[in-house]
């Protein structure tokens, strides 16, 4: 059986899952719980921890453009793919997802978690939803400690997460600029970059096709509701929507 390692609330485990589930291939998801999980990646044989992570016979993949990859090589073919045949297309394809990988997928983590964690009764669930039976009960007692180490391992405080907030709006503007140019990021039709953006700010649109159940918007925290309203004046949140809704209802 196909393995992928994920959790519950990471946006770059979206976008791999997203990916497998447009292959048509079955697979088994293993949602692992923040901290514990180190111990099941490590077994894995790979050197960094984080997730996704995908197990397909003896190869072991790791990180959500790589899976991606990996899926095109293995089970995608011609218009089913999500990076363009022709090489110049390609290439702006791979270059925006980086891009975006670094803003919209970092950037906004640090930013998101930063708020997140000082509201425990939040964020808890996100970490422990469609996990382990004993997920919940773990959370509440290590909360504090694996709290304290996602702050330390990204480098989250309130410096990093105000250059955070002036990166993502200035991504939102030019991502605005882009979409003001038609329906798709690249080549005009669906690709790779088109599911990173959706996947990547998914946490903040909260599409009803994605498998995790994200809070209500009223019990986000309150920053995070006011960097909301003002990122839902660009074109991404439509455009993240609508990809969603017409690539994703699989899910």
């Amino acid at each position: 059986m196909i393995r992928l390692y994920t959790f519950n609330i990471s946006h770059f485990a979206e976008k791999a899952r997203w990916a497998m589930d447009r292959s048509g291939v079955a697979y088994d998801e293993r949602v692992l719980v923040p901290g514990p999980h180190m111990r099941t990646i490590k077994r894995l044989g790979q050197g960094a921890t984080s997730v996704p992570v995908l197990v397909d016979g003896e190869r072991v993949i790791q990180g959500s453009s790589a899976i991606i990859d990996h899926i095109e090589e293995r089970w995608l073919a011609g218009d089913g793919k999500l990076t363009p045949a022709e090489p110049e297309l390609a290439a702006r394809v791979r270059e925006l997802e980086r891009w975006l990988d670094a803003v919209l997928g970092e950037a906004a983590r640090r930013f998101f978690y930063h708020h997140a964690l000082q509201h425990r009764r939040f964020v808890a669930p996100l970490f422990t939803g469609r996990g382990p039976w004993w997920a919940k009960p773990f959370f509440g007692i290590a909360f504090p400690v694996v709290g304290e180490r996602i702050r330390r391992m990204y480098e989250i405080n309130a410096e990093t997460a105000a250059a955070d907030a002036e990166r993502l709006l200035a991504a939102y503007r030019r991502l605005d600029e882009m979409l003001a140019q038609g329906p798709y990021l690249v080549g005009g039709r669906f690709t790779r970059a088109d599911l990173t953006l959706a996947a990547l700010s998914a946490p903040l649109w909260r599409p009803p096709e994605h498998p995790t159940r994200w809070p209500d918007m009223a019990l986000y925290p309150e920053e995070l509701r006011h960097w909301t309203d003002e990122l839902a004046k660009f074109r991404v949140r439509e455009h993240a929507l609508r990809i969603y809704h017409d690539y994703r209802r699989r899910a």
